[in-house]
């Protein structure tokens, strides 16, 4: 009787198990949050970008930086929520988003001894046998 109960349980648990996935997709398509519309079609060359929802736009601008061009801004919000795109630009380190938009400081001009040093290093990669990819000559 213990291995009947026993056996019944694990069928539940499994059957449980297997159905979590589609009774968690089925709750988030009835869920009333907007979704974005993707990139999985977007791969085709003759695919059509879908519009954004205007709305959508003015609520991730609303709590993102200016310095963040709508048209990036407009590319992310095919694949994230406006709520998710504020959460992923909160953490990304000031220092990080002025370097990626082509502000702050520069890297300084190398030295000529810095420039003979990776002259030399690639000589000496260009000389390495890797090049041959397995040619038997």
């Amino acid at each position: 009787m213990v291995y009947l109960i026993l056996v019944v349980l694990v069928v539940l648990v499994a059957v449980v198990l297997l159905r979590y996935p589609t009774f968690k997709r089925r709750r988030l398509e009835r869920s009333d949050v907007p979704r974005p519309p993707g990139t999985a079609d977007l791969d085709d060359v003759d695919a059509v970008r879908p519009e954004i929802d205007a709305s959508a736009l003015a609520s991730a601008r609303s709590h993102i930086t200016r310095e963040v061009p709508d048209g990036v801004l407009a590319d992310a919000l095919l694949d994230a929520t406006p709520e998710q795109l504020q959460q992923m630009f909160a953490a990304v380190p000031t220092e990080v988003m002025a370097a990626a938009m082509g502000q702050g400081e520069t890297q300084r001009p190398l030295s000529q001894e810095e420039l003979n040093k990776l002259q030399g290093v690639g000589d000496l990669v260009d000389d390495l046998e890797i090049w041959s990819f397995g040619d038997k000559n």
